[in-house]
Parts: structure tokens; sequence; C-alpha cells
């Protein structure tokens, strides 16, 4: 339950992120501010933070009530990976990470994960970052209060890797890297081709990996669209022909430290289901329509 919400002004820009809070929040003292941090009930632009880190301009301070779990929701997820202070879910598509509504990740997440056993255990698993409702994929989630804050730390510090896996209607080959601003700010994206297909729909259906180096709003979904002028199919709000399929977008890889003892920590997700049997239907309509020797063309 949100508590207190506020916007860096010119007096807290370059404090402390304790002394800040404490003044945009009005918090009785820097203490008191220190051990909502430490709780993980403070965060920073949505995520947890260290009492040091230094406040920029446009920061949002959040004050969450953190002593009894939500009302769970009783929707069974995929567990990725579990261990004492992190988790990983499969998310499907169409369920949205948290919020004031009743259907979300965070909510289903009680239902999934009993409390850790961990000395610092939170009282109920937390999601530790976003992803669109409408993408699918791996979805960190923090158990423990030194993982709350550590993954905080390496999604600050751009050490979390992400793949994702989308298909796209045209044909596209090789690879790049996409150096372009979204909403003002940079964004950069990798990508490389992994297979491509005939249908009958959009001619052609080219299987691509992209992997983020920045979390811009949409990055993925604009970059293909504007950059590579193919949007994502299924990506109704930015031009793709097809419909009622959902998007096909879908968090598959995610590289990082454990945020606790910052061994290396790979985390998997299959593809969509719904990927696989797109390619496969459209490669047979146009088989039967077009023959054979039109078939796929193969990839990397």
């Amino acid at each position: 339950r949100l508590l207190a919400r506020a916007t860096a002004g010119p007096d807290e820009i370059g404090a402390r992120a304790d002394r800040a809070a404490m003044q945009a929040l009005g918090l009785p003292s820097r203490k008191h501010a220190r051990k909502e941090i430490k709780a993980g009930r403070l965060l920073l632009n949505g995520l947890p933070v260290e009492t040091a880190r230094v406040v920029k301009p446009g920061t949002e301070f959040t004050l969450i009530e953190g002593d009894a779990p939500p009302p769970a929701l009783a929707l069974t997820l995929e567990l990725l990976y579990v261990d004492e202070h992190v988790a990983a879910i499969n998310k499907p598509a169409g369920l949205v990470v948290s919020g004031n509504r009743g259907d979300t990740a965070q909510r289903a997440l009680p239902h999934n994960l009993p409390p850790s056993g961990a000395s610092d255990a939170l009282p109920f698993a937390r999601t530790a970052h976003r992803l669109d409702a409408s993408t699918s994929g791996i979805l960190l989630v923090a158990r423990s209060r030194r993982a709350l804050v550590g993954l905080g730390h390496a999604f600050e510090q751009r050490l979390v890797r992400k793949r994702y896996r989308a298909l796209l209607g045209a044909s596209i080959e090789g690879g790049g890297a996409i150096e372009a601003p979204v909403d003002g700010r940079s964004a950069h994206t990798d990508w490389a081709c992994v297979l491509h297909h005939r249908s009958l729909v959009t001619d052609h259906i080219t299987t691509i990996d992209l992997w983020p180096r920045s979390g811009r709003t949409h990055q993925l979904r604009r970059h293909c669209a504007e950059q590579l002028r193919v949007p994502i199919l299924g990506d109704r709000l930015y031009g793709s022909p097809l419909r009622g399929m959902g998007l096909f977008l879908a968090a598959v890889q995610v590289d990082l430290p454990h945020p606790v003892t910052g061994e290396p920590l790979r985390i998997e997700a299959p593809e969509p289901r719904k990927f696989e049997a797109f390619r496969a239907r459209e490669q047979r309509r146009w088989d039967r329509w077009k023959g054979p020797a039109s078939g796929q063309d193969g990839g990397p």
C-alpha cells in the first residue's frame, strides 16, 4: 500500500538518498529514512537503493507499507528459478506486473512463493523491475531485503543483461546495433536475426533476438518500428498488421550478478509456444499455396 510519494525538488538534488527522502516526504529524521530504505519500503524511481545514493533531477520517492502482504491472487505462475533471496517467474502476456489492479503479478506472488527462510526475509516476495503487460517472459523477484537492494543496484548500474525474442513481419538479414533516442533520452539496442519463414499474411517472418543496453519505455518496440521500420508482430500501438494474437515479444534470458552472493546468474525461459505455432502454421500455408520451393529460408 502506498503511504507517500514525492518528486525531488531543487533542495534534494545532489543530496544522499536518506537526507533527500526525509526532506521530500517529510519524514521525522534521517535515521527513520535509513530504516525505511534498509527495509526496502522507501524506493527511488520504484527501485530499492542504498542510503548513500545521490539523488538526481526528476527522482521520485515512494514510501510503501510492508508489514503485511496484499491479498493473494490465486494464479499459478511458472517458476524459472528460486533460492532464498531471489526468484524468477515466467510472466504470461497480458498480466500487469504491479499497480492498483487486482490481477497483477505482484498479487500472485504469495500464491506461488512462501516467505523465504533468509535471515532478512521480506514478509512477501516483491517484483524487482517492470515488464510491459503485453510482453511475456522473465520477471525477477526479490525474497530478501538484501536481494531487493542488490537488484535495484544491479538495474541502476546496468549490470543486468536481457535477451528478448521477437517476430517481425518482413525479411531482415544479419544484425547490428541501434542507437536512437526514445522520448529524448539515449537508447541502445543490439539485435540479430535467428530464423526466416514465409507467410501468406506478411510474406516473410523474421525471428530476431534483441539485447537492450538501456531501459526506456517501449524501447524495443519503437526501435523495431522506427529504426528497422518493421513493427513487432501483434504490436497494434506501433503499426503491426497482425491482430488478435497478442504481442510477439518475450524476455527469454537474463544474466546478472546474484544480488547477494555476486556469483554470475543466468536465467532462461523458452520462447512462448505461440511463436513456433504461428511460424509453423504460416509456413504450412505458404507451402500449400505457393509451393515448398518458396519455403523456409533458414537462418543463423
